[in-house]
């Protein structure tokens, strides 16, 4: 079995990022002389001074993560690369103790974005496909489910997916 590569896409942040920068820079230059404390410049400047910090904050924090799940290896490789540095992350598949698929809805209990939720042999529970992250397939529940099954096989048969052990010579 292959290596199973997916990449989170950020493309949408990064589109909302650069809009509060821009329309928080347009507010707050062209209202920067405010006049009288509690005007409607004023209201109009301090807009653009948050946008401005939303903006920055959410393109500072926001990133791709990358997720590898090696068969052969029997890992899962989490790579966050973010304008502020990177993290890495490894998890072998034996030290995974549980799988479910967990979901983030609206109020009204529409789903927007399905993930996977492990739990790890020491208690610890990790999110893999993060929902604030936009991985392709993750609005999609049988896509999901599909990925929780991949898991699930490499998680029950560790013999058939082992890497064949190298020859050796005398």
């Amino acid at each position: 079995m292959d290596a199973w590569k997916t990449r989170s896409n950020n493309r949408q942040q990064l589109a909302i990022s650069l809009i509060c920068l821009i329309a928080g820079a347009v507010l707050a230059v062209s209202l920067h002389d405010y006049g009288p404390s509690g005007s409607n410049r004023q209201a109009g400047f301090l807009l653009g001074v948050v946008l401005l910090a939303l903006g920055g904050a959410t393109l500072a924090a926001g990133g791709t993560q990358s997720v590898v799940v090696d068969p052969q290896q029997r890992l899962i490789r989490i790579e966050d690369h973010r304008l502020i540095g990177e993290r890495r992350q490894t998890i072998a598949i034996a030290d995974i103790r549980d799988i479910q698929v967990g979901c983030l809805q609206t109020r009204a209990k529409h789903a927007l974005r399905y993930f996977l939720q492990l739990t790890l042999a020491d208690g610890q529970s990790h999110i893999l496909f993060a929902p604030e992250r936009d991985f392709p397939g993750a609005s999609d529940p049988k896509i999901v489910a599909g990925w929780k099954e991949r898991l699930d096989r490499l998680r029950e048969d560790p013999a058939a997916h082992a890497s064949p052990t190298p020859a050796t010579t005398a």
